[in-house]
């Protein structure tokens, strides 16, 4: 249950971006539901990565 935040991104990107991909490139089609759901995807992994950045331990220096 750690990583949820970044699986949930991935499945989302994977889903409804890649769904969105082949139907633009295929038929020219732009379906708005899909490009919502796969740029949330793009979010939450941008966001789970900078979250995930930003809690590393200092190193303290040793003598």
């Amino acid at each position: 249950m750690k990583f949820i935040c970044f699986y949930f991104g991935l499945l989302l990107t994977g889903i409804f971006g890649g769904q969105f991909l082949v139907r633009l490139l295929r038929d020219g089609d732009f379906f708005v539901a899909e490009f919502i759901g796969g740029l949330l995807g793009v979010v939450l992994l941008i966001t789970c990565a900078a979250i995930k950045g930003s809690f590393r331990p200092i190193d303290s220096p040793q003598d």
